[in-house]
């Protein structure tokens, strides 16, 4: 049987900051990392735990800048959350992967 799940605050949750988003929003600009973390992470450097939490939390803070201004311009009543914008993301972040465009 297909699960099936009952999420009526699903627009209380926040991105899932894991690896894939943040790559995603580094790779378009909208994260920016110090010279000396963008080399660590482009080495892939094992990063200690502020540089870890410091790129989580502004992934965080982007999507939901993100989800903002999308909302703002919408004209619709569309499911505009972190969650759908994460997927998104996370999605085009596979595609861009698989071909080879992520750091």
């Amino acid at each position: 049987a297909a699960l099936k799940l009952n999420m009526k605050h699903l627009d209380e949750l926040t991105t899932f900051a894991d690896y894939r988003v943040p790559q995603v929003l580094r790779h378009w600009g909208a994260l920016q990392y110090s010279k000396q973390l963008s080399e660590k992470v482009d080495s892939l450097e094992e990063l200690d735990s502020e540089e870890e939490i410091s790129i989580r939390a502004a992934t965080v803070v982007c999507v939901d800048e993100i989800v903002c201004a999308m909302k703002d311009l919408s004209t619709n009543d569309a499911c505009i959350n972190a969650v759908t914008v994460d997927w998104y993301l996370w999605q085009v972040g596979e595609e861009l992967n698989q071909k080879g465009d992520l750091k």
